[in-house]
């Protein structure tokens, strides 16, 4: 397979594409072609890596890398710009698809992460499993249809036999939605699991199972996460989303919450993979010193000031429950 249908196989979104072209400095058209290619095999040269012209997961995150770097240096030039705002959405959006994709086009959410699976209460090993497969696809379909970008996002535990079974249902999956990207959710089925592998051979089986993944993989954490169980599945993973969520109920600060748990994430697990940044939808009112409107813009003034372009929040269904909640999630990319 040449390098122009290989990277059309790997169903980059028009966004991923553009971000591809920016970087690797040609027309930002957001299409695959000729161009592209030969200035991905330019780039990819004058960066030490394999001049082949194939977008795959290496060079992806280097490309990524180089984005983001780029990123933040433009956005503290311009005081920080949101360019993506995503949700993350799962069985509440099956059965009203129009209606939750057309509440994002309305309120300027552009990106979708749809868990496929519900395990938080999981502790001892089980089989994987995912939602039918059907109403995923279906959701994913509608979303990119309508210009969305479409991530998966599914728990993970640090057994073997889960680890295989996600390998084998996922890996599938992500061609049929032709998602963005694979994200795990790493909370207590993860870092409270009875009987684990060791946890770095746990990362280094989810490394090769998803080996020839046709699209980046993120994990996502809360802040706090315990870093000898978490570290080993960050280093594995190309991007990073840290759970910085200021709420009613967790007594964390929002002119801080961004700030400390990306200084550690960064100290602890990497400054040089990108970052996305994980918002609370959800439990805005009641924060001492602050109104729901206050409270988000405080914490979205910290992610631009750090130079951070993308959020995403949890969750679709919690921002719809809140006019407040909403009315400034349809701010955020016109500022």
């Amino acid at each position: 397979m040449d390098a122009l249908e290989y990277n059309k196989s790997r169903n980059y979104s028009a966004d991923q594409i553009r971000i591809i072209q920016h970087v690797v400095g040609v027309h930002d058209d957001g299409r695959w072609g000729p161009n592209t290619v030969e200035g991905v095999r330019k780039w990819q040269a004058a960066n030490g890596l394999t001049a082949d012209g194939k977008v795959g997961p290496g060079t992806y995150q280097a490309i990524a890398a180089a984005h983001q770097s780029d990123a933040h240096t433009a956005d503290a030039a311009r005081v920080g710009k949101i360019d993506v705002v995503g949700a993350w959405t799962g069985q509440s959006s099956f059965g009203r698809i129009s209606e939750d994709v057309d509440f994002c086009l309305k309120v300027g959410i552009n990106r979708l992460d749809v868990i496929v699976n519900e395990h938080s209460k999981a502790r001892a090993p089980m089989a994987f499993g995912t939602y039918t497969v059907s109403k995923i696809v279906n959701l994913c379909k509608a979303a990119r249809d309508a210009g969305l970008e479409v991530n998966l996002m599914s728990w993970i535990m640090p057994h073997a036999d889960y680890i295989d079974g996600a390998a084998a249902q996922l890996l599938p999956l992500l061609e049929a939605t032709g998602a963005a990207s694979l994200q795990w959710d790493a909370e207590e089925p993860w870092t409270l699991a009875q009987d684990p592998l060791p946890y770095e051979d746990a990362a280094q089986r989810i490394a090769k199972a998803f080996a020839k993944r046709p699209c980046p993989m993120g994990v996502n954490g809360i802040g706090f996460t315990p870093t000898e169980k978490f570290g080993p599945l960050a280093a594995v993973c190309d991007y990073l989303l840290p759970q910085c969520y200021a709420t009613s109920t967790n007594e964390a600060r929002p002119d801080r919450i961004v700030d400390s748990c990306v200084t550690r994430w960064r100290k602890t697990f990497g400054a040089d993979k990108p970052y996305i940044i994980g918002l609370a939808g959800y439990r805005q009112d009641g924060i001492p010193g602050y109104t729901a409107t206050t409270a988000m813009n405080t914490v979205l003034g910290e992610v631009r000031r750090l130079g951070f372009s993308k959020v995403v929040y949890w969750s679709l269904s919690q921002i719809q429950k809140s006019d407040e909640v909403t009315a400034v999630i349809e701010s955020i990319r016109e500022r």
